[in-house]
């Protein structure tokens, strides 16, 4: 398909919680409502954004911090969930690349014990560590099945400006 307008033909896929802060755990928002620097520095590099789902909201609920959040995403039909979640983004991903659309990449969520691509929580809540999600664990794996390729990285709400300059990597070709 050849779309002819004035759409920027670039899209990267952000963790949920940098584009709404009210799905993170009770007391861990840094910012009100979205990260602001990160969202701006997109949209003026007329880069669309796919908000990806909250693994914890979607599998564990908003009020989660009475539970061991990983232990939690570590479950079985937890896993499952997950999978689907990923599965469903795998496959959007492939739609837009399949009609022309570049995605970048992937701006996970370090220190989530979903979304964490370097570093993330242990089971026993503590932490972080080095290592992946569960969730981003899954994601890849279905990114994998659906032979799609990508860069994924780690971000932190205080680091909105790195995440940016990566992304500026991905625009020059750089992974």
């Amino acid at each position: 398909m050849d779309f002819k307008d004035c759409r920027s033909m670039k899209v990267v896929l952000v963790s949920h919680c940098h584009l709404n802060q009210n799905a993170r755990l009770w007391k861990c928002a840094e910012c009100p409502a979205s990260c602001r620097l990160l969202v701006e520095g997109l949209l003026q590099q007329e880069i669309g954004i796919i908000q990806m789902p909250c693994p914890e909201l979607m599998v564990l609920g908003l009020d989660r911090g009475h539970i061991a959040i990983r232990s939690g995403l570590e479950s079985i039909p937890a896993r499952e969930a997950l999978r689907l979640l990923g599965r469903e983004l795998a496959f959007q991903i492939r739609q837009y690349q399949d009609c022309g659309v570049k995605v970048l990449g992937v701006l996970g969520k370090n220190g989530s014990p979903a979304c964490g691509v370097e570093r993330t929580s242990r089971s026993d809540g503590q932490g972080p560590i080095d290592g992946e999600g569960v969730f981003i664990q899954e994601f890849r794996a279905e990114l994998r099945r659906a032979g799609c390729e990508l860069p994924v990285i780690g971000t932190m709400d205080a680091e909105q400006d790195a995440a940016l300059a990566v992304v500026d990597g991905w625009l020059r070709g750089k992974y």
